[in-house]
């Protein structure tokens, strides 16, 4: 729904035509929605599920992150910077064969989000993982960690960080604003040491890696290295979310 509408509807000022063509859009939407997932839970015993159709997704997005937003006292918004990304990550995260015809990107790959503070990088990856737990869609899990905590909880508990990051889905937020991780006396960026492990997991096991972050492309090259930057472009479709500082 464009700004326009949604204020048209919000003041009441819609015409007639407008309003059928609203609800009956609105009740489509919730048909396809109860209907998916009625058949969900029809089957007994079912396979994960690895999909879920893209317009169900943009709907508990939309609907996921209005809650999402309120519980901060912010307004979710879409516009015209976040409106085609927001596409993107619906075609992403529902598998669909679109998300490479259209971005020309690769579903077996992960994400590297990025853009300027309050954008709402992160908040699209907050909102995917209560749609996984909330809806039961546990394809769409990963663990959700800043790289604050990562060098912090390393410095405290040591190498078993490592083990735990660098198996399963991750998403790593925040990347680039990190310390230099301190164990022993010894310092070393980690996530790099991180970044090559989960490089061979992702070449042996397709394992995905999600990642947000200020940094652009060629910042990576620059604080990670040659060797990183060139491990990023085969693990990552790059997208990035324009705009100003929402949190505003």
């Amino acid at each position: 729904m464009r700004i326009g509408q949604r204020l048209k509807q919000h003041f009441r000022m819609e015409s007639e035509n407008e309003r059928k063509k609203r609800v009956a859009r609105e009740k489509k939407e919730i048909e396809v929605n109860n209907s998916y997932f009625k058949n969900i839970s029809q089957v007994k015993e079912q396979l994960p599920i690895s999909s879920i159709p893209t317009e169900v997704l943009k709907t508990l997005i939309w609907r996921e992150s209005k809650n999402y937003f309120k519980k901060q006292g912010r307004e979710f918004q879409v516009d015209s910077f976040n409106k085609d990304f927001l596409h993107l990550i619906s075609l992403y995260f529902s598998n669909n064969p679109r998300f490479e015809n259209e971005y020309g990107g690769e579903l077996r790959k992960g994400l590297f989000v990025y853009g300027t503070c309050g954008t709402g990088k992160s908040s699209i990856f907050d909102v995917i993982q209560i749609i996984s737990k909330k809806y039961k869609l546990p394809y769409l899990w990963f663990k959700n960690i800043s790289v604050h905590n990562v060098i912090t909880n390393y410095n405290t508990e040591g190498e078993y960080v490592v083990e735990k990051y660098t198996k399963g889905r991750v998403h790593f937020d925040d990347l680039g604003a990190e310390k230099l991780a301190n164990s022993w006396g010894i310092k070393e960026q980690l996530m790099i040491r991180i970044f090559e492990m989960r490089y061979n997991d992702f070449k042996n096991n397709g394992i995905k890696t999600f990642i947000t972050s200020n940094l652009t492309v060629e910042d990576i090259e620059i604080k990670y290295g040659d060797r990183i930057y060139s491990r990023f472009f085969e693990m990552f479709n790059f997208i990035e979310l324009n705009g100003g500082d929402r949190r505003f």
